[in-house]
């Protein structure tokens, strides 16, 4: 995924969609849209899904996960991001844990 073209598309706020159980699973973690943006716009890349079919809203859709810290505690975050050149799909955002990831939040056990 190309994180440039994803950074200036969502900054243009052109066609970004939520899925529900993004925003029911944000709401049970206290995890704003402002946090969602400064993850994307300042975050990175840790794993790629050229082709996700495990996106339900549309099938082979290319997504990717972003590493990135809340403003507020600096916390890591998580963010599943599907993007096909004209439009956005926020998948999931998650705080990782230790029992699913290394030390680093970026490598998985």
């Amino acid at each position: 995924m190309n994180l440039q073209l994803l950074r200036e598309f969502f900054a243009q706020n052109r066609s970004v969609e939520y899925t529900k159980h993004c925003l029911t699973r944000m709401m049970e973690r206290d995890i704003t849209r402002a946090d969602i943006r400064k993850v994307i716009m300042q975050g990175e890349i840790i794993e790629d899904y050229p082709l996700d079919e495990n996106n339900t809203s549309e099938k082979s859709f290319p997504s990717c996960l972003i590493m990135g810290y809340r403003d507020c505690d600096n916390r890591v975050i998580h963010v599943v991001v599907g993007f096909n050149g004209s439009r956005i799909i926020v998948i999931s955002a998650y705080y990782p844990d230790s029992e699913h990831w290394l030390y680093d939040y970026k490598t998985r056990r």
